[in-house]
């Protein structure tokens, strides 16, 4: 008998990368799944040989006998599915980036969670690409000397591989909690969805300068006009970090030159998952928790009210709705 049953919420791409690497850790079973769309629930079950399949999620999480559950809907329901699963005694929930579309509904997840003892992660996996991992143990070395600041740019919009770029320079920097932020977007498109993300406003270009705790500083570019690579320039008074170069993944320049570390191979969302059974069996927090996602779309939250201030903005922030959708509705862009 599997140790832990999965549940999986939404049944389209993420969601089948979430299966397979489940079904690759010994005593995982995905046992249910649930999607709105016939097809695609169809496809899925029949693909990984789920027995249990249902229209409604609600009606799968009430069915009970599960574990885990993976949110891997669209990012508007994020909140109302985790809130439904930690309802129904599950010990662990993966929840997609961007954990919920603003801090207020980030609040209400981390609260359910923590009064039910429920571990609950957010789906940064970047977190376990062999390069993150090694270019932190350099940063820890002292390898670049003191750092000082972290770039960090791609394609698309904040909410989307925004997240991303945010969640792993706090990864970087230690999860040093940032203090001040200021930001500035575009949208001139006017757009209503993008890539992935099909169920909310999205931005042409985004940038953003953060001040974290520690002294460390940090430049995030998003959009059209940003280097759309995802990569992150690593700066130390000492030396520097390219991860995800252009060369190599990884490159380390200091006073022995420039090398590239050698680099185990793995698969990062394996190592999420592995990291969700592990967090549970040792009731302790996931390396991507729900709080550190909160870290993240909380910066995302303050780019976007920094440029409706046009002002600094100073962290934790008090405001719990979204800036972006309130400048949108009110006609300010």
């Amino acid at each position: 008998m599997a140790k832990y049953r999965v549940g999986i919420v939404g049944c389209g791409g993420i969601g089948r990368v979430h299966a397979a690497a489940y079904l690759s850790i010994d005593g995982v079973e995905v046992a249910a799944c649930s999607d709105i769309n016939p097809t695609n629930l169809n496809a899925f079950s029949d693909g990984y040989h789920i027995t249990r399949k249902y229209l409604d999620y609600v009606e799968m999480l009430e069915a009970g006998g599960l574990d885990i559950v993976s949110v891997c809907t669209w990012p508007k329901t994020h909140c109302e599915v985790t809130l439904s699963a930690a309802r129904s005694g599950v010990r662990g929930i993966m929840c997609e980036k961007p954990l919920a579309m603003n801090l207020g509904e980030a609040d209400r997840m981390i609260d359910a969670c923590q009064k039910s003892g429920i571990v609950l992660a957010t789906g940064h996996e970047h977190r376990f690409d062999p390069q993150s991992a090694k270019a932190r143990e350099v940063i820890e070395s002292v390898g670049i000397g003191e750092l000082e600041l972290i770039w960090g740019h791609c394609s698309l919009d904040l909410m989307n591989n925004g997240s991303h770029v945010i969640d792993l320079v706090d990864y970087l920097n230690m999860d040093v909690d940032a203090t001040w932020v200021m930001g500035q977007i575009d949208r001139r498109g006017k757009r209503f969805g993008a890539a992935n993300h099909p169920d909310m406003y999205v931005e042409d270009m985004a940038m953003g300068h953060a001040k974290y705790g520690n002294g460390v500083e940090a430049v995030i570019e998003l959009g059209e006009f940003a280097p759309q690579d995802f990569r992150f320039h690593v700066i130390g008074d000492e030396g520097q970090i390219e991860v995800n170069a252009l060369e190599s993944l990884l490159e380390v320049v200091n006073a022995k030159g420039i090398q590239c570390p050698e680099l185990l191979k793995a698969d990062p969302f394996h190592a999420e998952m592995l990291e969700l059974t592990k967090a549970i069996e040792e009731g302790r927090d996931h390396l991507s928790s729900g709080k550190r996602g909160r870290a993240a779309l909380e910066i995302i939250m303050a780019i976007f009210q920094s440029s409706r201030k046009r002002a600094l903005v100073e962290l934790p922030l008090e405001i719990k709705g979204n800036p972006l959708e309130e400048m949108i509705d009110e006609g300010l862009i």
